[in-house]
């Protein structure tokens, strides 16, 4: 195996084992923990523009900032959200919001959705270079 094909073996093998285990971060870890619950309020919504160049349309990037309270503690996050949960969020400006009782600033929020297509297409990509580095090698 040459430098370049040990390269692109670490970095689909990181490409992996980052998705994996973000999903299972995502999905046993946190379900798992996050046992108590209360209630978050929106407190702003923002959405950012860019554009490439002139020519180009621009792109939007979608946040929402909201708050919860544990134990009289406020707790204020910012998390990116899809286009349309931004449209869909003005309906609604309570949450639930799932917390760990040991570490209350661990949590997620019920309502939004997860958007494992990247995570998805990231662990894809990994495994296409492994599959590609080790047909080439053999």
């Amino acid at each position: 195996m040459e430098a370049s094909d040990i390269l692109v073996v670490l970095v689909g093998s990181v490409l992996i084992v980052g998705g994996i285990f973000h999903m299972l971060r995502r999905f046993i870890f946190l379900k798992s923990r996050c046992t108590a619950q209360v209630g978050g309020d929106v407190l702003e919504m923002e959405r950012n523009e860019r554009q490439r160049s002139v020519d180009s349309r621009s792109t939007g990037t979608y946040y929402m900032k909201y708050q919860y309270f544990v134990d009289g503690v406020e707790f204020v996050k910012k998390r990116m959200i899809s286009k349309r949960q931004y449209k869909a969020i003005g309906k609604h400006d309570y949450y639930t919001v799932f917390y760990d009782p040991s570490k209350p600033k661990r949590h997620y929020v019920l309502e939004l959705k997860y958007n494992m297509l990247l995570t998805l297409g990231l662990i894809a990509i990994g495994a296409v270079l492994l599959y590609y580095s080790f047909n080439s090698v053999f």
